[in-house]
């Protein structure tokens, strides 16, 4: 779209935002111009039909438009129900695909554990080889149904001979 020439990036803008907002999204089978106004977005070619040949083929009455309006208003609650239908079958789709990829775990007391480093999990705050597990520790009591009393384990390894190829 942009060719050779960079710089002209945000002439082009609208018309990507443009695109994206008239394209069918796969989760709720509508675009965001469809949700947002109940209609299907209309392309410049669309508005060079005769004014009366357009108001045919929609079907429009122009002697009453207040009612029109709330026929527009009621059809654009039944396309963003369907919509947040079609979500909700999405997103149970989606739930279903991980729950058959999760194992579940059930730690016992003694158990040795890692725990994850959510505060250095955002890029940016750890190094490309840091580890972002904690620990190890080991399982001092069960709270809960996930939750654990941990203490830092206090025996480490610290004397590891290697083996040189030279």
């Amino acid at each position: 779209m942009l060719g050779q020439i960079k710089k002209g990036w945000n002439s082009k803008l609208s018309l990507a935002l443009w695109s994206d907002r008239i394209t069918v999204k796969k989760s709720t089978r509508k675009s965001s111009f469809e949700l947002v106004y109940g209609k299907k977005a209309r392309l410049l070619l669309d508005n060079l039909l005769p004014v009366h040949r357009f108001m045919i083929q929609e079907g429009i009455d122009v002697e009453d438009p207040l009612q029109e309006r709330l026929i527009q208003l009621v059809e654009l609650d039944e396309i963003k129900m369907e919509a947040q239908k079609q979500n909700v079958k999405a997103h149970d789709q989606m739930k279903k695909l991980y729950d058959k990829r999760v194992t579940d775990r059930k730690f016992e007391i003694d158990d040795w554990v890692l725990m994850w480093d959510s505060i250095n999990e955002d890029k940016g705050n750890y190094g490309k080889f840091e580890a972002l597990w904690l620990g190890p520790y080991v399982i001092m009591e069960k709270v809960g149904e996930n939750a654990y009393y941990i203490q830092v384990l206090q025996e480490t390894i610290r004397n590891c001979q290697y083996m040189d190829s030279t």
